[in-house]
């Protein structure tokens, strides 16, 4: 290099290290790094795996690590984080369009928002204030079984099963579902959620199966019905800059190494699903099925609230995207 002009040298120096900054990717995630309780681990090992052999090397922090969800996005958006497995509502503030993935009945099943997002142009579209951000979204990474009713105090078959019940609630939009369905909603952190519960302040959530089972609330949250509300979503961020540095040839690789994630993700909840009854049972906790035409009714009433998360044109959109795909 010394023999190179000053301004080829220094262009030469800034390709080499961003050469091997390239190579160096940081996959950070929320929950444990347990591929068999976890499946953005599924996720995070499936990717990491197809990128053996390859000049890129992968380490993956857990629980949380390298901050909180806000934290890891702000280091996505600053090229600080190559990949990110982030909750859903971390993208909102900037991306509002993104609170479509989780309209509460509003999807089919999972394959339905798979077909959505590879299908129709809504990943582009959601991708639009994202990118010029720095951030880009890649995909939905899925968190167990659809969405369903926990609670400690009775079983649930009917709607009006839930008018005395107050549950937690992740954000305003949840509540606004769990007040259509009659009952009450009080949003309290993740971390507060057992001690909210079994001291009252809450009766149970809206969280899919595996939630339950995965962190002990089966020792207090003793009913459960399989309403399938939503497919219960997060999603994976990365950095645009981090991507756009990459040769066509690296980018065809990460873009594999996604697919193969997808899929190590895809087949981890399609596993949990002939295993979640049993364990579920195994522990104690009832089960019951939601009665005959009770799940459209909650989908009818579920419907006003679709306009707390989207405007009528955001909306359209959806509509649109959704029935383009449907069977």
């Amino acid at each position: 290099m010394k023999f190179l002009p000053k301004a080829l040298a220094i262009s030469a120096l800034a390709l080499m290290t961003a050469a091997a900054q390239a190579a160096d990717i940081k996959i950070a995630m929320n929950g444990a790094d347990d591929t068999a309780t976890n499946p953005e681990a599924a996720f995070a090992h499936g990717f990491a795996d197809a990128l053996k052999g390859t000049e890129f090397e992968v380490s993956i922090f857990p629980s949380g690590t390298l901050g909180s969800e806000k934290e890891r996005f702000d280091q996505v958006a600053q090229g600080l984080l190559e990949v990110n497995l982030a909750a859903l509502s971390t993208g909102f503030g900037m991306s509002p369009l993104m609170k479509g993935v989780q309209l509460p009945f509003f999807f089919e099943n999972r394959e339905q928002i798979d077909a959505v997002l590879s299908e129709t142009d809504m990943l582009e579209q959601m991708n639009g204030p994202l990118l010029d951000n720095g951030v880009r979204f890649v995909d939905v990474n899925y968190i167990g079984m659809d969405i369903g009713i926990h609670n400690s105090k009775k079983p649930i078959a009917k709607v009006e099963d839930m008018s005395d019940l107050r549950f937690r609630a992740l954000n305003s939009e949840q509540i606004a579902l769990q007040e259509a369905l009659g009952a009450t909603g009080t949003i309290v952190s993740w971390s507060e959620v057992a001690n909210a519960i079994q001291t009252g302040v809450a009766d149970g959530y809206f969280n899919p199966p595996n939630s339950a089972i995965r962190t002990g609330h089966t020792e207090f949250l003793k009913h459960f019905t399989p309403a399938d509300i939503t497919p219960s979503s997060r999603i994976v961020l990365i950095s645009e800059d981090w991507y756009a540095s990459l040769g066509d040839e690296e980018k065809g690789q990460i873009d594999a190494a996604f697919e193969a994630g997808k899929k190590a993700n895809r087949d981890w909840v399609n596993n949990w699903a002939s295993e979640v009854r049993a364990k579920h049972e195994a522990a104690g906790v009832t089960i019951t099925e939601l009665a005959e035409g009770e799940r459209e009714k909650m989908a009818e009433l579920a419907r006003a609230t679709w306009a707390t998360s989207l405007p009528d044109d955001q909306l359209s959109i959806w509509i649109k995207a959704r029935d383009s795909v449907a069977d």
